[in-house]
């Protein structure tokens, strides 16, 4: 079973109802909405949210569009004047497979300095797709680096030109992938990758020397309970225990750096 977790920090339902969509069309049965809880920025009424988002749902697989928040808070277009019947009904019955008993909708608050924490849980679980689609600029930059440390492989974006004169205009019944709209894998794209990779070549030899200096100094212990302080073997064991320690000194503070 596909779970979306979505980190939201604006009340506006539109915003995650093209990934919510395509992720349920995908094959998701649970949806989450997650808030990260700090004092930085004004914090929503994550319930109300999460009712808005549905109920928008439901009003596109009635034929009609509702502005939750704005100036037009809720005012109704009804879409019968934008489409005709053929791609109306299409419409509908589009947002209506959405609103199935099977999917579990459902709300977690997660305080600031718990967010590795909780983005290392999720990355246990199978089938799992983090999406940060409209989450604040003040959090995309720890959400990014939790995943990266903790081998998040879905984390992704949902990427439409906005509309604000008709905002049905950008929901996914009216878009096309690949063209007017992406939805990207931030862990996938070929900076990201490449940059991955230096991470790997910059940390690797410093835990092999770090691990082979521990081991040499368990090596030397023992040998020289066995065959005495005095012996050559002793001796050539702690130059080269005495060189990986060097060694280590000198990655931790000059790494190895990529190509």
């Amino acid at each position: 079973m596909i779970e979306l977790y979505i980190f939201v920090t604006t009340d506006r339902p539109d915003q995650y109802l093209n990934p919510i969509v395509y992720r349920i069309e995908k094959g998701a049965r649970r949806i989450v909405f997650v808030q990260v809880e700090d004092s930085r920025i004004e914090q929503i009424q994550l319930n109300l949210l999460k009712t808005n988002v549905y109920n928008l749902l439901q009003n596109l697989s009635a034929g009609c569009y509702k502005y939750y928040t704005g100036d037009s808070k809720d005012k109704i277009v009804q879409l019968d004047t934008e489409y005709n019947a053929d791609d109306l009904a299409k419409l509908k019955a589009r947002y209506c497979l959405c609103l199935t008993d099977g999917i579990d909708w459902t709300i977690e608050r997660v305080p600031y300095l718990n967010l590795r924490r909780y983005i290392s849980a999720l990355s246990k679980r199978k089938n799992v797709v983090v999406d940060v689609t409209s989450v604040s600029k003040v959090y995309i930059g720890d959400i990014f680096a939790c995943s990266l440390l903790e081998n998040i492989d879905k984390l992704y974006t949902f990427e439409v030109k906005p509309n604000f004169d008709k905002p049905w205009k950008t929901l996914i019944h009216e878009l096309e992938e690949g063209k007017t709209y992406r939805y990207i894998n931030l862990v996938e794209t070929p900076v990201f990758k490449e940059s991955n990779k230096s991470i790997l070549i910059r940390t690797t030899p410093l835990l092999v020397s770090v691990v082979g200096t521990v081991l040499f100094l368990f090596v030397a212990l023992a040998a020289s309970f066995i065959l005495g302080f005095s012996s050559v073997f002793i001796q050539v064991v702690s130059v080269i225990g005495t060189v990986l320690g060097i060694v280590s000194f000198f990655l931790v503070y000059f790494p190895v750096r990529g190509k």
